[in-house]
């Protein structure tokens, strides 16, 4: 009424977003159990407190957030799955090949496809070109109808084909023992994987910019997604070239173990059903201190692989 009686027009479309309770909990000033977005961001990261929120909560719905939780999706994905799949093979490729790409990422595809890896049956496409170009796809899609936590699930399902790829082809056992030829194919799974973190990076990157350009930074590219220079239009396979060197390893997040302190408390009565011992996220202070106001904790190691 306000904006007609103005003479503004409309809006076409008008979002609402769900409830968010904590510990499955409803969030207040009386229970003493808010969430303090800053606190989160300061210790672990933007990147990592977004990607748990876009892939677990969906757009316009209720959502519940768990400290554990919390630690346990961001290990499983970003270190776990992301960070595993690029620090292992960049590590195979600094041993075996000096750091440098012994094939471009077309011919890493073009070989495999023409004649098989490792023995396998002749195909008509790689099996990463084939499951980064669907699951790109799904993300594109799934970012347009505003739905993130889809666009991820299929970003981080990249990730798991290029870890899956690696435990199957042994690259490691070719190196160490194969023959001139077996090492040659190794090398070219090598680089497949590697175009395959790439690719991942940019289509991962409306979630995770940091992360994205830490890839990038790795893979000897630059700043990547942090610097503009990168676009959707980059997802295409092929980029690597061979002779292109890369970045000394590292991991590009760190591990949340029990050496990083948790920076919430549990709600009331979740931390009462928190066994004595139990890692509820808030320890004896928590379950006694019912409504206790919050203290902020920096986890300066989380922090600074995320930042």
């Amino acid at each position: 009424g306000m904006l007609m009686a103005a003479g503004l027009p409309l809006p076409k479309q008008v979002f609402g977003h769900g409830f968010l309770t904590k510990d499955g909990l409803k969030m207040g000033k009386a229970l003493g159990n808010t969430l303090d977005p800053e606190a989160l961001a300061d210790a672990y990261g933007p990147d990592a407190v977004r990607l748990f929120f876009m892939k677990e909560v969906a757009f316009g719905q209720d959502g519940n957030f768990s400290e554990q939780s919390f630690r346990d999706t961001v290990n499983a994905t970003l270190a776990n799955s992301v960070g595993n799949v690029l620090n292992r093979t960049l590590g195979l490729l600094r041993k075996n090949f000096d750091a440098g790409l012994p094939c471009s990422a077309a011919e890493a595809a073009g070989a495999t496809a023409a004649a098989g890896e490792a023995g396998e049956q002749p195909q008509q496409q790689h099996p990463l070109v084939a499951v980064c170009e669907q699951q790109v796809a799904a993300a594109a899609a799934a970012y347009g109808k505003l739905a993130p936590h889809q666009a991820v699930e299929a970003v981080l399902a990249i990730s798991a084909a290029g870890n899956l790829y690696l435990e199957q082809t042994a690259p490691w056992s070719s190196l160490k023992k194969g023959s001139d030829e077996e090492k040659a194919a190794a090398g070219r799974v090598l680089v497949a994987v590697l175009e395959t973190a790439r690719i991942l990076a940019v289509a991962l990157s409306p979630v995770t910019p940091r992360l994205s350009s830490r890839i990038y930074q790795q893979l000897g590219l630059g700043e990547g997604a942090m610097d503009g220079s990168v676009s959707w239009g980059d997802t295409a396979w092929g980029q690597l070239q061979a002779g292109h060197r890369t970045a000394d390893p590292q991991p590009v997040f760190a591990r949340l173990d029990d050496s990083v302190p948790f920076v919430t408390e549990p709600s009331p009565g979740a931390a009462a059903a928190v066994p004595a011992g139990g890692k509820g996220g808030g320890g004896k202070g928590a379950a006694a201190g019912g409504a206790k106001k919050q203290q902020k904790q920096k986890a300066p190691a989380a922090a600074a692989a995320a930042s």
